[in-house]
């Protein structure tokens, strides 16, 4: 009989560190997940990038080839300094229109890593707390669990 009350103790402590184990992987899962969505948001703001530029070029180049014919046609300096002046401007606009398009793809960036970092830690801090005494890592992993889905 005492046997058998080993085996049953064994079993219940391997179920426990199953179960915490299990936990903890489940924290490491969304640790990588927050990590791997955090890419294919950089990915997606690079390639939004790409095709805002390139619809910026699209949409002048109507413009630029009645420029370029009025070039050909003008007759003065001064004609061929004005198309040369709007020319330039319609570059200035591109540039600044582009410049504007970064700087709100970096703040939106720079907001999703703060989010993602916020997980990370959170994450961090419950799978350290759960280690540490598994007497309160159910409360822990709960409590850790709402906060992530709070956030």
């Amino acid at each position: 009989m005492d046997n058998n009350n080993a085996n049953k103790i064994k079993n219940v402590n391997t179920g426990k560190n199953y179960e915490k184990f299990r936990r903890m992987h489940m924290f490491k899962d969304s640790a990588n997940k927050a990590m791997e969505l955090d890419n294919d948001f950089d990915k997606n703001i690079i390639t939004a990038n790409d095709e805002y530029i390139a619809k910026l070029e699209k949409a002048d180049v109507t413009e630029y080839d009645i420029l370029r014919l009025n070039m050909e046609n003008a007759e003065t300096a001064e004609e061929r300094a004005e198309i040369r002046k709007r020319m330039a401007e319609m570059k200035d606009d591109r540039y600044r229109k582009d410049t504007e398009n970064k700087e709100f793809y970096e703040r939106q960036q720079e907001g999703h890593r703060n989010h993602t970092m916020r997980i990370l830690g959170t994450v961090a801090l419950v799978a350290g707390l759960a280690t540490v005494s598994y007497k309160f890592a159910k409360p822990v992993l709960k409590a850790g669990k709402n906060l992530i889905t709070k956030i």
